[in-house]
Protein backbone atom coordinates (compact mmCIF):
# COMPACT_ATOMS: atom_id res chain seq x y z
CA UNK A 1 0.00 0.00 0.00
CA UNK A 2 1.43 3.32 -1.04
CA UNK A 3 1.70 6.30 1.28
CA UNK A 4 -0.90 8.09 -0.81
CA UNK A 5 -3.34 5.16 -0.43
CA UNK A 6 -2.82 5.08 3.34
CA UNK A 7 -3.50 8.82 3.58
CA UNK A 8 -6.61 8.46 1.44
CA UNK A 9 -7.95 5.57 3.53
CA UNK A 10 -7.27 7.48 6.77
CA UNK A 11 -9.16 10.49 5.40
CA UNK A 12 -12.09 8.27 4.45
CA UNK A 13 -12.21 6.70 7.91
CA UNK A 14 -12.09 10.10 9.65
CA UNK A 15 -14.79 11.41 7.33
CA UNK A 16 -17.00 8.40 8.08
CA UNK A 17 -16.52 8.91 11.84
CA UNK A 18 -17.44 12.59 11.52
CA UNK A 19 -20.53 11.81 9.45
CA UNK A 20 -21.55 9.08 11.89
CA UNK A 21 -21.08 11.48 14.82
CA UNK A 22 -23.10 14.19 13.09
CA UNK A 23 -25.87 11.73 12.23
CA UNK A 24 -25.94 10.49 15.82
CA UNK A 25 -26.17 14.06 17.09
CA UNK A 26 -29.08 14.74 14.74
CA UNK A 27 -30.84 11.65 16.04
CA UNK A 28 -30.69 12.83 19.65
CA UNK A 29 -34.07 14.00 20.92
CA UNK A 30 -34.17 17.69 21.72
CA UNK A 31 -35.85 19.71 24.47
CA UNK A 32 -36.39 23.41 23.88
CA UNK A 33 -36.22 25.28 27.18
CA UNK A 34 -37.91 28.68 26.86
CA UNK A 35 -37.02 30.41 30.13
CA UNK A 36 -38.73 33.73 30.93
CA UNK A 37 -36.14 35.05 33.39
CA UNK A 38 -32.36 35.50 33.41
CA UNK A 39 -29.83 32.66 33.98
CA UNK A 40 -29.02 33.74 37.54
CA UNK A 41 -32.65 33.78 38.66
CA UNK A 42 -33.31 30.47 36.97
CA UNK A 43 -30.24 28.60 38.27
CA UNK A 44 -31.73 26.55 41.16
CA UNK A 45 -34.82 25.63 39.16
CA UNK A 46 -32.86 24.74 36.04
CA UNK A 47 -30.56 22.57 38.13
CA UNK A 48 -33.56 20.78 39.64
CA UNK A 49 -34.94 20.01 36.18
CA UNK A 50 -31.59 18.71 34.94
CA UNK A 51 -31.19 16.60 38.07
CA UNK A 52 -34.61 15.13 37.39
CA UNK A 53 -33.59 14.29 33.82
CA UNK A 54 -30.36 12.73 35.04
CA UNK A 55 -32.26 10.54 37.49
CA UNK A 56 -34.18 9.18 34.51
CA UNK A 57 -31.05 8.57 32.45
CA UNK A 58 -31.09 11.71 30.25
CA UNK A 59 -27.78 13.57 30.00
CA UNK A 60 -27.37 16.71 27.90
CA UNK A 61 -25.11 16.10 24.91
CA UNK A 62 -25.03 12.36 25.48
CA UNK A 63 -28.53 11.11 24.73
CA UNK A 64 -30.52 14.34 24.61
CA UNK A 65 -29.93 17.90 23.46
CA UNK A 66 -31.07 20.76 25.71
CA UNK A 67 -31.57 23.95 23.73
CA UNK A 68 -31.78 26.73 26.32
CA UNK A 69 -33.01 30.26 25.61
CA UNK A 70 -33.56 33.09 28.12
CA UNK A 71 -35.76 36.17 27.74
CA UNK A 72 -34.75 38.05 30.91
CA UNK A 73 -38.32 39.00 31.81
CA UNK A 74 -39.08 40.59 28.42
CA UNK A 75 -42.44 39.25 27.13
CA UNK A 76 -41.68 40.22 23.52
CA UNK A 77 -38.33 38.43 23.65
CA UNK A 78 -40.01 35.40 25.19
CA UNK A 79 -42.32 35.08 22.20
CA UNK A 80 -39.25 35.43 19.98
CA UNK A 81 -37.30 32.62 21.64
CA UNK A 82 -40.36 30.37 21.54
CA UNK A 83 -40.67 30.89 17.78
CA UNK A 84 -36.96 30.15 17.44
CA UNK A 85 -37.23 26.86 19.32
CA UNK A 86 -40.27 25.77 17.35
CA UNK A 87 -38.37 26.50 14.12
CA UNK A 88 -35.60 24.19 15.36
CA UNK A 89 -38.14 21.32 15.44
CA UNK A 90 -37.58 20.40 19.07
CA UNK A 91 -39.28 17.25 20.32
CA UNK A 92 -40.56 18.90 23.51
CA UNK A 93 -41.06 22.53 24.51
CA UNK A 94 -40.54 23.31 28.20
CA UNK A 95 -41.52 26.60 29.82
CA UNK A 96 -44.45 28.92 30.50
CA UNK A 97 -47.74 27.20 29.79
CA UNK A 98 -49.81 30.06 28.45
CA UNK A 99 -47.26 31.51 26.04
CA UNK A 100 -46.21 28.11 24.69
CA UNK A 101 -49.81 26.99 24.28
CA UNK A 102 -50.55 30.11 22.25
CA UNK A 103 -47.51 29.49 20.05
CA UNK A 104 -48.21 25.89 18.99
CA UNK A 105 -50.93 23.27 19.12
CA UNK A 106 -48.74 20.47 17.78
CA UNK A 107 -45.36 20.46 19.58
CA UNK A 108 -45.61 18.66 22.96
CA UNK A 109 -45.36 21.13 25.87
CA UNK A 110 -44.36 20.52 29.48
CA UNK A 111 -44.81 23.38 31.94
CA UNK A 112 -43.23 23.05 35.41
CA UNK A 113 -45.76 25.43 37.01
CA UNK A 114 -48.73 25.37 34.63
CA UNK A 115 -49.22 29.12 34.52
CA UNK A 116 -48.86 29.67 38.30
CA UNK A 117 -52.49 28.73 38.81
CA UNK A 118 -55.24 26.25 38.05
CA UNK A 119 -54.81 25.31 34.36
CA UNK A 120 -58.46 24.31 34.05
CA UNK A 121 -59.70 27.69 35.29
CA UNK A 122 -57.15 29.42 33.08
CA UNK A 123 -58.55 27.55 30.08
CA UNK A 124 -55.27 25.82 29.29
CA UNK A 125 -56.47 22.22 29.57
CA UNK A 126 -59.74 20.29 29.56
CA UNK A 127 -59.21 18.65 32.95
CA UNK A 128 -56.47 17.69 35.39
CA UNK A 129 -57.02 13.97 34.81
CA UNK A 130 -57.03 14.19 31.00
CA UNK A 131 -55.65 17.52 29.87
CA UNK A 132 -56.05 16.80 26.15
CA UNK A 133 -54.18 18.79 23.54
CA UNK A 134 -50.41 19.21 23.65
CA UNK A 135 -49.84 20.61 27.17
CA UNK A 136 -49.18 18.93 30.51
CA UNK A 137 -46.98 19.15 33.63
CA UNK A 138 -47.20 19.86 37.36
CA UNK A 139 -49.51 22.65 38.55
CA UNK A 140 -49.07 25.09 41.45
CA UNK A 141 -52.87 25.23 41.99
CA UNK A 142 -52.72 28.78 43.38
CA UNK A 143 -56.45 28.65 44.15
CA UNK A 144 -55.78 25.91 46.70
CA UNK A 145 -52.73 27.62 48.22
CA UNK A 146 -54.20 31.09 48.73
CA UNK A 147 -56.59 30.20 51.59
CA UNK A 148 -53.66 28.82 53.61
CA UNK A 149 -51.48 31.84 52.80
CA UNK A 150 -54.26 34.17 53.91
CA UNK A 151 -54.76 32.18 57.11
CA UNK A 152 -51.05 32.39 57.94
CA UNK A 153 -51.07 36.12 57.22
CA UNK A 154 -53.92 36.61 59.70
CA UNK A 155 -51.99 34.65 62.33
CA UNK A 156 -48.91 36.76 61.63
CA UNK A 157 -50.77 40.08 61.76
CA UNK A 158 -53.38 39.99 64.54
CA UNK A 159 -56.55 41.96 63.80
CA UNK A 160 -55.67 42.14 60.11
CA UNK A 161 -58.34 44.24 58.40
CA UNK A 162 -56.70 45.60 55.26
CA UNK A 163 -54.33 43.92 52.82
CA UNK A 164 -52.80 45.07 49.53
CA UNK A 165 -52.31 42.44 46.81
CA UNK A 166 -49.54 42.79 44.20
CA UNK A 167 -50.20 40.59 41.18
CA UNK A 168 -49.43 40.28 37.47
CA UNK A 169 -52.14 42.42 35.89
CA UNK A 170 -51.20 41.90 32.26
CA UNK A 171 -54.31 40.83 30.31
CA UNK A 172 -52.63 37.71 28.95
CA UNK A 173 -52.14 36.32 32.46
CA UNK A 174 -55.91 36.11 33.09
CA UNK A 175 -55.52 36.72 36.83
CA UNK A 176 -57.72 39.80 37.23
CA UNK A 177 -61.06 38.00 37.47
CA UNK A 178 -59.74 35.58 40.06
CA UNK A 179 -58.10 38.35 42.09
CA UNK A 180 -61.05 40.74 41.93
CA UNK A 181 -63.77 38.18 42.52
CA UNK A 182 -62.64 34.95 44.16
CA UNK A 183 -59.73 36.16 46.24
CA UNK A 184 -61.55 39.31 47.31
CA UNK A 185 -64.53 37.18 48.38
CA UNK A 186 -62.21 34.77 50.24
CA UNK A 187 -60.63 37.67 52.11
CA UNK A 188 -64.00 39.27 52.85
CA UNK A 189 -65.16 36.06 54.54
CA UNK A 190 -62.13 36.38 56.81
CA UNK A 191 -62.98 39.99 57.61
CA UNK A 192 -60.20 41.41 55.41
CA UNK A 193 -60.63 44.06 52.72
CA UNK A 194 -58.20 43.97 49.80
CA UNK A 195 -56.75 46.79 47.73
CA UNK A 196 -55.71 45.40 44.37
CA UNK A 197 -52.46 46.60 42.78
CA UNK A 198 -52.09 45.01 39.33
CA UNK A 199 -48.58 45.26 37.87
CA UNK A 200 -48.36 45.61 34.09
CA UNK A 201 -45.41 47.90 33.33
CA UNK A 202 -42.24 49.33 34.81
CA UNK A 203 -44.22 52.46 35.70
CA UNK A 204 -46.55 50.29 37.81
CA UNK A 205 -43.54 48.82 39.62
CA UNK A 206 -42.23 52.26 40.49
CA UNK A 207 -45.65 53.46 41.66
CA UNK A 208 -46.14 50.71 44.26
CA UNK A 209 -44.61 52.51 47.32
CA UNK A 210 -46.80 55.57 46.68
CA UNK A 211 -49.96 53.47 46.32
CA UNK A 212 -49.11 51.54 49.49
CA UNK A 213 -48.76 54.83 51.38
CA UNK A 214 -52.17 55.96 50.11
CA UNK A 215 -53.94 52.67 50.87
CA UNK A 216 -52.46 52.19 54.37
CA UNK A 217 -52.65 48.38 54.53
CA UNK A 218 -51.47 46.34 57.50
CA UNK A 219 -49.73 43.82 55.22
CA UNK A 220 -48.88 43.24 51.56
CA UNK A 221 -49.30 39.98 49.64
CA UNK A 222 -47.19 39.18 46.58
CA UNK A 223 -48.27 36.69 43.89
CA UNK A 224 -45.54 35.28 41.71
CA UNK A 225 -45.47 34.98 37.93
CA UNK A 226 -42.52 35.06 35.53
CA UNK A 227 -43.00 38.84 35.10
CA UNK A 228 -43.36 39.45 38.84
CA UNK A 229 -40.34 37.24 39.50
CA UNK A 230 -38.17 39.44 37.31
CA UNK A 231 -39.28 42.52 39.29
CA UNK A 232 -39.73 41.01 42.73
CA UNK A 233 -36.86 42.84 44.42
CA UNK A 234 -37.87 46.21 43.00
CA UNK A 235 -41.39 45.60 44.29
CA UNK A 236 -40.57 44.18 47.73
CA UNK A 237 -37.43 45.96 48.97
CA UNK A 238 -38.94 49.50 49.13
CA UNK A 239 -41.84 48.37 51.33
CA UNK A 240 -40.50 45.39 53.33
CA UNK A 241 -38.87 47.64 55.93
CA UNK A 242 -42.24 49.28 56.67
CA UNK A 243 -44.84 46.51 56.35
CA UNK A 244 -44.91 42.72 56.56
CA UNK A 245 -44.83 41.26 53.06
CA UNK A 246 -46.03 37.70 52.47
CA UNK A 247 -45.88 35.72 49.25
CA UNK A 248 -45.73 32.46 47.36
CA UNK A 249 -42.06 32.11 46.39
CA UNK A 250 -38.95 31.68 48.55
CA UNK A 251 -37.26 34.65 46.90
CA UNK A 252 -39.92 36.91 48.42
CA UNK A 253 -38.56 36.08 51.87
CA UNK A 254 -34.97 36.46 50.68
CA UNK A 255 -35.85 39.96 49.41
CA UNK A 256 -37.23 40.94 52.83
CA UNK A 257 -40.69 39.44 53.01
CA UNK A 258 -41.63 38.00 56.40
CA UNK A 259 -43.47 34.84 55.33
CA UNK A 260 -43.74 32.64 52.25
CA UNK A 261 -46.07 29.69 51.80
CA UNK A 262 -46.11 27.91 48.48
CA UNK A 263 -45.92 24.72 46.54
CA UNK A 264 -42.30 23.55 46.53
CA UNK A 265 -41.31 24.81 43.10
CA UNK A 266 -37.86 23.23 43.13
CA UNK A 267 -39.59 19.89 43.60
CA UNK A 268 -42.06 20.71 40.82
CA UNK A 269 -39.28 21.60 38.38
CA UNK A 270 -37.61 18.29 39.16
CA UNK A 271 -40.93 16.45 38.71
CA UNK A 272 -41.45 18.11 35.32
CA UNK A 273 -38.60 15.92 34.03
CA UNK A 274 -40.86 12.89 34.51
CA UNK A 275 -43.29 14.32 31.96
CA UNK A 276 -40.51 15.04 29.47
CA UNK A 277 -39.21 11.49 29.92
CA UNK A 278 -42.62 9.98 29.19
CA UNK A 279 -43.15 12.14 26.11
CA UNK A 280 -39.72 11.31 24.71
CA UNK A 281 -40.64 7.65 25.17
CA UNK A 282 -43.82 8.05 23.12
CA UNK A 283 -46.56 9.24 25.49
CA UNK A 284 -48.97 11.96 24.36
CA UNK A 285 -49.08 15.03 26.62
CA UNK A 286 -52.86 15.12 26.54
CA UNK A 287 -52.94 11.66 28.17
CA UNK A 288 -50.63 12.56 31.07
CA UNK A 289 -52.58 13.74 34.16
CA UNK A 290 -51.56 17.09 35.58
CA UNK A 291 -49.92 16.62 38.95
CA UNK A 292 -51.12 18.78 41.82
CA UNK A 293 -48.59 19.94 44.43
CA UNK A 294 -47.27 17.18 46.66
CA UNK A 295 -44.84 19.29 48.72
CA UNK A 296 -45.28 22.72 50.25
CA UNK A 297 -42.77 25.00 51.93
CA UNK A 298 -43.05 27.62 54.64
CA UNK A 299 -40.18 30.13 54.83
CA UNK A 300 -39.82 32.82 57.51
CA UNK A 301 -37.54 35.84 57.51
CA UNK A 302 -37.12 36.37 61.25
CA UNK A 303 -34.62 39.17 60.71
CA UNK A 304 -37.28 41.23 58.95
CA UNK A 305 -39.92 40.24 61.49
CA UNK A 306 -37.70 41.49 64.33
CA UNK A 307 -36.99 44.76 62.52
CA UNK A 308 -40.73 45.34 62.04
CA UNK A 309 -41.61 44.31 65.57
CA UNK A 310 -43.72 41.43 64.28
CA UNK A 311 -43.96 38.51 66.70
CA UNK A 312 -44.14 35.27 64.76
CA UNK A 313 -46.52 32.91 66.62
CA UNK A 314 -45.23 29.57 67.81
CA UNK A 315 -47.95 27.92 65.69
CA UNK A 316 -46.15 29.22 62.59
CA UNK A 317 -42.59 28.76 63.84
CA UNK A 318 -43.04 25.04 64.38
CA UNK A 319 -44.22 24.62 60.76
CA UNK A 320 -41.31 26.49 59.13
CA UNK A 321 -39.18 24.57 56.68
CA UNK A 322 -36.61 27.37 56.59
CA UNK A 323 -35.85 30.45 58.66
CA UNK A 324 -33.76 33.43 57.57
CA UNK A 325 -32.01 35.16 60.49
Amino acid sequence: MTAFTRIALTALVLSAVQISSADENRRLPSIGLAIPVDPGSDAPYQQAFRDGLRDLGWVDGKNVNLLVRYSGGDPAKYREIVRELIALHVDVLWGEAQELKEATTTVPIVSPTMGFGDPVRLGLVASLARPGGNLTGPSTQRHDVDPKLLQLTKELVPNLRRLCLLYDGRPERNLRDYAEKEFRALARKSGVSVCMIPIRTQDDVEAVPRIIDQQRPQAVMFWISEFMYQHHRALIVPIAHRLPVVGDLREVAVAGGVLVYSADRVHMFRRSAVYVDKILKGAKPGDLPIEQPMKFTLVLNLRTADALGVRVPESILVLADETIR
